[in-house]
């Protein structure tokens, strides 16, 4: 089974054509995709490479080389791709698996689609080089995106950032106190041009509170809360704490202390008046309920209590956006992860 096929027989409606070299050179394995299109340009079924973006793909260690292919798989016809996979393995060369998948339209006049992959195959020091293995198999004129998956840096992630329009990354892949880390690694790379799954996750939960302290009367009492609580499923934990390091930041709040403690957080802020706010975020009410499910935020005897706006994001299409994402900044990310880097240091 290729490390770039997902599990199980490719449907009728598709063709797919490869090939695999050991010990190759960058600039062969760029004549070999490049000979792959052109042959499916000449079928008689009229295929057309459809690409939408350079997806660049550095994997961390954790990262099991079929789960990865699955993921990829779901990106077939939201984001048709050049898509590069690069990772280490121990063997001194240079290995490849390109290939070329179409889908075919039925009827003479209609013409297919396709799209194109590579997974490039290194040891560490190549993989210092890791961008130069790269660029010749680049398309250009489109925009390149960065996708990290995993919680812990790959091999070539340095040498791939410098390519990319746009890094895209999934706080939410590690749980627990391995957050930390998973924040503190998006905060090492160009904020301006992360893009993290995560954060993308709380775009309607931020709209819900932005608009109820819309009120002013709620604005009144945010200047005066003593404590705040957060609910959500283990996997929401970094979209929770993002959520929490939001409201801090745009409050004027400075975390001082954030510390996993059984099967959520708790932390202390400090006001701008120098009085503190408790911070909890712990599982939701009910077992079976999913996403961040309920915020609470406790003033002078009162409570303003937000629920769910909406039922829990779908993560392919949180994941999807973020790659549609080249341009586009993402405001309040940054002071956000922030707040929270000054809680765990503080912890």
């Amino acid at each position: 089974m290729s490390a770039l096929a997902p599990p199980g027989v490719s449907p009728p409606d598709r063709e797919r054509s490869e090939w695999r070299g050991e010990d190759v050179t960058a600039s062969e394995v760029a004549e070999r995709l490049s000979a792959l299109n052109r042959e499916h340009a000449r079928h008689e079924h009229g295929h057309a490479a459809t690409r939408t973006l350079n997806l660049l793909v550095a994997p961390a260690d954790d990262v099991a080389p079929e789960a990865l292919a699955t993921q990829l798989a779901g990106l077939a016809d939201r984001h048709p791709s050049r898509t590069i996979v690069v990772r280490e393995h121990d063997a001194p060369r240079l290995d490849a698996h390109v290939a070329i998948d179409c889908t075919i339209r039925s009827g003479r006049s209609c013409a297919g689609h396709c799209h194109d992959m590579a997974l490039l195959l290194a040891e560490a020091e190549r993989l210092a080089h890791a961008d130069s293995l790269v660029r010749p198999l680049l398309v250009a004129g489109l925009p390149t995106v960065l996708w990290l998956p995993g919680t812990r840096a790959g091999r070539a992630q340095d040498r791939l950032t410098g390519l990319a329009h746009a890094l895209v990354l999934d706080s939410g892949a590690a749980s627990g106190p391995a957050l930390a880390g998973a924040f503190a690694r998006a905060a090492a790379l160009d904020v301006a041009r992360v893009r993290d799954v995560a954060w993308l996750r709380l775009a309607r939960w931020r709209r819900h509170v932005a608009a109820r302290f819309d009120d002013a009367d709620a604005l009144a009492l945010l200047e005066r809360v003593e404590r705040v609580e957060l609910r959500s499923c283990g996997p929401q934990q970094a979209s929770a704490l993002l959520l929490a390091g939001w409201i801090a930041a745009r409050a004027g709040w400075r975390v001082e202390r954030l510390s996993c403690e059984g099967r959520g957080w708790n932390g202390i802020a400090r006001r701008a008046d120098g009085e503190p706010v408790e911070l909890e975020l712990g599982p939701p009410e009910q077992p079976d309920l999913t996403g961040i499910h309920a915020l609470a935020l406790h003033a002078d005897g009162e409570t303003i209590t937000l629920r769910a706006p909406v039922a829990a994001p779908n993560p392919a299409r949180a994941f999807a956006a973020a790659l549609g994402m080249f341009d586009t900044a993402t405001p309040g990310y940054a002071p956000a992860l922030a707040a929270l880097l000054d809680g765990f240091d503080g912890a």
